[in-house]
């Protein structure tokens, strides 16, 4: 095959990128790697626009037409995620819904909401979503800085988050993001603190409006907020690969004002819980 980037024949599949669609070899194959100008635009370093081979009206008469085999009405996927990466965030939700809806049987001697058809319709595409917002976070801050974020599982993650399950206290960082791009410790930062600040609106806005409502959809989104302030407070521990070690060694100030309220979220939910 024959690299697009380096025009270079290598041996081996090729890579097809799925925001330009053009074939890679393998160490031009991420977006960042072959200047991919549908991630970043111009913002990325080495920006060239992707030239396709379009035929001309002499030419178009001697091109056999072949019709696709996609359909035309087909839902057309936008390019959140890669290929890969799709498989690691599929594994990590089903993980993260799981350890969600079990909150439900651990946070009080009997289920503090009814476990009904309505319950499992609302809490488990709620667990979802307060991941993949977490994730998506990181994404769109790091495109807007011409760089490129991509998550992955890993295997202690994985296991931690499905065995704290079955308990009070959550593990709640199946995988970890990799950054990839050149960015200054303040950008790489702000693209690690954006994840957790997304959990904190979330909690922070469940809490504030399960006050209003009645006694299944309050204390579901009092559970949904507790969720939320235990995603962000593990993130936000500064060990390893988690979010926190990035936010840390950006700015100190921030990271502790960050972490302060997630605690928070987490002590007015247990507040919520055994006073009722």
């Amino acid at each position: 095959m024959e690299c697009h980037f380096c025009n270079q024949k290598r041996e081996g599949l090729p890579f097809r990128c799925n925001f330009c669609g053009e074939s890679f070899c393998s160490d031009h194959r991420l977006p960042e790697n072959h200047a991919c100008p549908r991630v970043g635009g111009p913002k990325q370093p080495g920006h060239s626009e992707v030239i396709r081979y379009r035929p001309n009206n002499s030419e178009r008469g001697a091109v056999p037409f072949v019709r696709s085999g996609r359909s035309r009405f087909r839902f057309r996927y936008t390019g959140i995620f890669s290929k890969v990466e799709e498989k690691h965030v599929v594994a990590a939700s089903l993980v993260v819904a799981l350890s969600g809806v079990l909150t439900n049987w651990m946070i009080a001697p009997s289920p503090l909401v009814n476990p009904s058809i309505l319950f499992f319709t609302v809490a488990i595409p709620a667990y979802i979503l307060s991941f993949l917002g977490h994730e998506i976070s990181h994404k769109f801050i790091a495109r807007r800085n011409g760089m490129w974020v991509e998550f992955r599982t890993t295997l202690y993650g994985l296991l931690l988050t499905a065995v704290s399950s079955v308990f009070l206290v959550k593990f709640l960082a199946p995988g970890q993001i990799e950054i990839h791009g050149n960015g200054s410790k303040e950008t790489v930062g702000g693209i690690a603190l954006v994840g957790p600040s997304f959990n904190i609106a979330v909690g922070a806005l469940s809490i504030l409006v399960s006050g209003f409502l009645g006694t299944f959809f309050g204390p579901l989104l009092v559970e949904i907020a507790w969720f939320n302030a235990w995603m962000a407070t593990i993130n936000l521990i500064p060990l390893g690969s988690l979010d926190g070690s990035r936010v840390y060694k950006w700015d100190k100030t921030r990271w502790a004002i960050a972490l302060a309220a997630s605690i928070f979220i987490v002590i007015l939910s247990y507040y919520y819980f055994y006073r009722n």
